[in-house]
């Protein structure tokens, strides 16, 4: 079976080609971003000289091309066209009611409560002089937004399966994919350890480094074009920090990553809680970068706002680092059958009480961060995500060929 594999958010669709292929299955990704952090360069430095064959850049594309319908889309159209099957991120799924191929829809985030969102309009209209949005060319303006919205939910609901949060974390995705008619029992989701990921023995710093992953977005409300995963509850970290500091006298090397929408606030917020000398600042890295850091210190932390840990999380466990980060518990028991070892926190006094268990006792650091790696070997490979998805796809593909096989002997 051939998969074309479109879009790459954070990453996670190159890890999830990478494992398609390992499979032994012909895969194909179309890179949609410049961004480092979507790109496969960004994880595998042996790709900045240039992609194999398998991998096409297509990050020249903007929004408004797909709005439009640019031709500039054909090139891509193309290649996916030839594929069996096909998994689509972020704009992808507005691609598939021209492609009518077995698809499933890997929604990430804004792909599904932004860009499939009605909202989305008034989103990017904000900004637009009243004159402009009465004009001729503002409402054929708008017109294709909302063209472009009914491509994307409608490429959503053909899809065999949607990857997305479980019910009950993210209620607005909740809400729009009930809207879209998406039942439960489309709905996939597996939390995956990148390959790639090596476990490192804890370094045991004195002080203590710990590193936080996540992006430093936290003012609510969420801004228009941004979805509520983005909110990561940085100022509950700062303030737990803050906590413990207080509570203990026992200084941290912190270090932070100057990527998210309030850094210049969380600085204000550090300052507050009396951490800034405290703090290491580094700029935007590379995700091969991210997990060398995981390797170099001693705890990281994940989002501690209302969703569950993701990326950041699950592979600074497969580093066999402890994690302090809002995990959700139940998500991962329901999925491992196991409690994942992970360092339940959501508010400030539940993050220093996590930081007071594993600051004073390194042996407790290297039981915590060795039992994450053995969850992450054993629950969260992404080879077992890719066969989950293979299967559904597998079984739509079969379903449309048994449909044609009987359309085309219907003599009617």
């Amino acid at each position: 079976m051939k998969i074309g594999l479109f879009g790459n958010t954070n990453n996670s669709m190159f890890a999830m080609c990478e494992a398609i292929r390992s499979l032994g299955h012909d895969a194909e990704l179309i890179v949609t971003s410049k961004e480092l952090l979507h790109r496969p360069e960004g994880r595998a430095p042996e790709f900045r000289s240039g992609y194999p064959d398998w991998i096409v850049d297509q990050s020249d594309l903007e929004d408004h091309d797909y709005f439009v319908l640019s031709p500039k889309l054909e090139p891509g159209l193309d290649r996916l066209s030839r594929c069996d099957a096909l998994i689509l991120n972020y704009i992808g799924p507005s691609l598939l009611p021209m492609l009518e191929r077995p698809a499933i829809a890997f929604l990430t985030g804004s792909d599904l409560d932004y860009y499939a969102n009605p909202k989305m309009v008034e989103a990017r209209t904000e900004v637009w002089p009243a004159t402009f949005k009465a004009s001729a060319r503002g409402r054929i303006e708008i017109r294709m937004i909302e063209e472009f919205i009914q491509r994307q939910r409608q490429g959503i609901q053909m899809a065999a399966a949607v990857r997305f949060m479980p019910r009950g974390l993210v209620p607005e995705g909740d809400r729009l994919l009930d809207e879209l008619g998406v039942i439960d029992e489309r709905r996939v989701f597996c939390p995956a350890m990148d390959q790639r990921v090596k476990f490192s023995p804890a370094p045991s710093l004195l002080p203590v480094r710990v590193f936080c992953g996540a992006r430093l977005t936290w003012k609510l409300p969420v801004k228009p074009g941004q979805s509520t995963l983005d909110y990561k509850g940085s100022d509950i970290m700062i303030r737990g920090l803050g906590h413990f500091y207080r509570s203990t006298g026992a200084r941290l090397d912190i270090q932070l990553v100057r990527k998210g929408l309030h850094v210049r606030e969380l600085e204000a917020l550090i300052d507050e809680e009396g951490l800034t000398d405290q703090v290491n600042w580094s700029d935007e890295m590379s995700l091969s970068e991210v997990w060398a850091r995981y390797a170099a210190s001693d705890i990281v932390f994940d989002q501690l706002g209302l969703s569950a840990i993701g990326a950041v999380g699950v592979d600074a466990m497969a580093t066999g680092r402890p994690v302090i980060g809002n995990a959700r518990p139940e998500m991962f028991e329901d999925l491992s059958g196991e409690a994942a070892p992970i360092c339940q926190a959501k508010t400030p006094e539940e993050v220093s009480a996590q930081l007071q268990r594993l600051v004073f006792d390194s042996e407790e650091r290297e039981r915590v961060g060795r039992a994450g790696r053995r969850y992450a070997e054993e629950h969260l490979d992404i080879s077992r995500f890719a066969q989950i998805l293979l299967q559904r796809l597998e079984v739509a593909l079969r379903s449309k060929n048994e449909n044609l096989a009987v359309h085309m002997s219907d003599p009617t």
